[in-house]
């Protein structure tokens, strides 16, 4: 290629880059913007800066929408969920990279499977289960699910991770007299980490996010997450905008810290399984 069609390409590529940063920053600075307008500001002039700056929108939204309360329990249900999630899944991506591959395949594609199965479908049988167990309005009524539904996507991104893994590191362990366990803690584990990191970025922000099964199974105001309590803004007749937009805004800010401090992990983890050497 010649200097003039590689420059613009550059051009061009940055150009994709910048528009795609613009489609992603205009509704971020629009939430944080609409979450210090009143009711009336945001329905005369919703695109606009508002024209009093009601700071007050984020104490009522830590009050009446509980904040205090959800918040902690959406970073609970988070950690614990996607900890026990990806530990799981490095587990079972591990012993599928290590078998024989008829069977490996075949659980590899019942544990993918799992990722066509809509929550919706399975809300009921878990309704009754939780039930049956006595952990129906706790926080373990979600942490449970969220486990068990964040291993499809962890053994998808992790099992080609562990494929490439070279087995001389484990077998030259086993010489030296350690033990499976030891095995996977202290050699396969950190050698992971980039696909650990992915698992655990992916599935979070899905985690942090979900609706559905906290308005189902966290009917108790001291287990319900962020999501739920965000929804105590939104009426029939009424809607209290700036206080939505701020509790949306609180919900938020976790998760794009957590994305920028691990964003190199993140990219590595989504490529480390891509190439096989």
């Amino acid at each position: 290629m010649t200097r003039r069609a590689v420059r613009a390409s550059d051009v061009a590529r940055h150009g994709l880059l910048a528009g795609a940063c613009v489609v992603v920053l205009v509704p971020i600075v629009y939430m944080v913007i609409a979450s210090f307008k009143s009711v009336p500001d945001f329905f005369t002039n919703p695109y606009g800066l508002p024209s009093r700056w009601v700071w007050e929108n984020y104490t009522r939204a830590w009050n009446e929408a509980k904040i205090g309360i959800t918040l902690p329990n959406s970073i609970i249900v988070t950690a614990v969920s996607v900890l026990g999630s990806t530990f799981l899944s490095a587990m079972a991506a591990y012993g599928l990279s290590r078998r024989e591959r008829p069977l490996a395949m075949a659980l590899y594609l019942l544990f993918i499977g799992g990722m066509l199965v809509p929550v919706q479908m399975i809300v009921l049988p878990l309704f009754i289960l939780l039930r049956t167990l006595g952990l129906f309005g706790t926080l373990f009524a979600l942490i449970l699910p969220y486990i068990a539904l964040g291993l499809p996507l962890g053994v998808l991104i992790l099992t080609p991770i562990a494929a490439t893994l070279p087995r001389d590191l484990s077998d030259a362990a086993r010489i030296d007299g350690a033990r499976e366990w030891r095995i996977f803690l202290h050699i396969i584990l950190p050698l992971m980490r980039p696909g650990l990191a992915a698992v655990a970025i992916l599935n979070g922000v899905w985690m942090w996010n979900e609706f559905f099964i906290p308005l189902v199974v966290a009917f108790k105001p001291q287990s319900q997450t962020m999501p739920v309590g965000i929804v105590a803004f939104i009426g029939t007749y009424s809607t209290e905008w700036g206080l939505v937009f701020a509790s949306v805004v609180v919900a938020t800010a976790p998760l794009i810290l957590a994305y920028l401090l691990m964003t190199r992990q993140f990219v590595a983890g989504l490529t480390a399984g891509a190439v096989r050497g």
